[in-house]
């Protein structure tokens, strides 16, 4: 145990010298590595003129995930940013589905117009609709127009059914390698609770020596 504060006083103490890299191509590619492992990329966050995402937020969701899945090693931290950018990515559906709804709306007088002119031509008459008759048919327009036309909400729903499917497998396999990982620390934690009962002579008893072990 000494040593190991040894070690852990000696690598505070280079942390405090390190500065960064210096050069420009040095922190170029430091900012590209961004989190772990280089699975994360400033590739993942859109900073175009017309949609800037925050960065920050990005890694606050992936703090927070890890502070609940507490994932241990490579590969469990590797599914836990699977999570979270499956999380992210389907956060832009929610967005472009409301964009595109927006977008239809805005059309509303113009669907109006197009309706009315056409009853007119059909009907074979100049009579102005009544104020009644154009609130209705104004509410029609809106409601067909509440939801994205039908080519962009399918494609809309494939892309997050798609990110679900992804998300949902990520988290099983995370819990299943979790719960293999903690059923041998566990038959590890008995094991050494047997050497230690052996050598004093105490019989073993799991509740006393390890309460958290006996898990079926």
């Amino acid at each position: 145990m000494r040593v190991s504060e040894q070690k852990k006083q000696a690598n505070r103490q280079n942390a405090q010298k390190s500065t960064g890299p210096k050069t420009e191509e040095g922190k170029q590619t430091v900012s590209q590595n961004g989190v772990k492992h280089g699975l994360y990329t400033h590739a993942l966050i859109l900073n175009s003129p017309n949609l800037k995402e925050d960065q920050t937020e990005y890694l606050n969701l992936v703090l927070d995930l890890e502070k609940e899945l507490t994932p241990e090693g490579v590969l469990e931290n590797t599914l836990v940013r699977t999570i979270a950018n499956c999380i992210w990515r389907s956060r832009r559906v929610t967005l472009a589905e409301t964009a595109q709804i927006e977008r239809q709306l805005e059309g509303i007088d113009s669907d109006v117009r197009i309706h009315i002119g056409l009853s007119s031509y059909i009907d074979q008459t100049d009579e102005e609709p009544s104020p009644e008759y154009m609130e209705r048919l104004r509410k029609t327009c809106i409601g067909k127009n509440a939801i994205p036309c039908e080519n962009i909400a399918t494609n809309l729903l494939r892309y997050e059914l798609r990110l679900n499917r992804e998300l949902s497998r990520a988290l099983k396999t995370l819990y299943r390698i979790q719960y293999h990982r903690k059923a041998k620390e566990a038959e590890g934690e008995k094991e050494n609770s047997l050497k230690m009962s052996d050598q004093s002579q105490i019989p073993y008893n799991p509740k006393r020596d390890n309460p958290l072990w006996d898990i079926k």
